[in-house]
């Protein structure tokens, strides 16, 4: 991606700046940097790395940036109940989505109105580094379609954190979404008798 980046994008995405930013070495940033990076910016692409349910996935979304992943077709030696999507949001071949991510509405894990709708605010590029910019700049240019993203991600997102404080039992939060789990699989236990 940083190759992709230093070759052929200029300055600016859509006339706004960027931040691309490589870790290396034993010195790690801390964690307020990224936090400022992630609130202040509109789109966060979230690239592989070693496993598919990345950490910064969940991060940008607590933050409130649409996560950006590039979307491939999956190892249809993976995908074969017919019930589950063709993408993978982390390699070529890899593991669908729905495996990855919790509580999707394929994963049938979860009654479907406690599923978690990522594809409404995820930005999926096709299964190429080289779509990122295009497609992010497509989409500055639709307002009505940002904002749609970016609600659908707020009714969410509480939903991938733990709640904190006196009154956190009032919403919904991930252990609520565990429980809904739980529910839903006893419920669906066959008794043997």
């Amino acid at each position: 991606f940083i190759e992709e980046v230093q070759s052929n994008w200029n300055s600016t995405i859509g006339g706004l700046p960027y931040a691309i930013r490589v870790l290396s070495g034993d010195k790690k940033p801390l964690s307020r940097f990224f936090t400022y990076l992630y609130k202040e910016s509109i789109f966060c692409p979230i690239l592989a790395g070693d496993t598919p349910p990345q950490k910064r996935f969940f991060d940008v979304i607590l933050m409130g940036c649409i996560p950006v992943v590039v979307s491939c077709p999956t190892n249809p030696f993976i995908n074969n109940d017919g019930n589950r999507s063709t993408v993978s949001w982390h390699t070529d071949g890899g593991r669908p989505y729905e495996d990855a991510y919790p509580w999707t509405p394929e994963s049938g894990n979860v009654y479907p109105h406690h599923a978690i709708d990522y594809k409404s605010f995820v930005v999926e590029v096709p299964c190429s580094i080289a779509e990122v910019r295009p497609t992010i700049e497509n989409l500055m240019n639709n307002y009505t379609d940002i904002r749609r993203r970016q609600l659908n991600m707020m009714k969410y997102a509480p939903l991938l954190s733990y709640g904190m404080g006196a009154d956190s039992h009032r919403y919904p939060d991930a252990f609520y979404q565990i429980l809904q789990s739980l529910r839903h699989h006893v419920d669906n236990l066959k008794y043997v008798k």
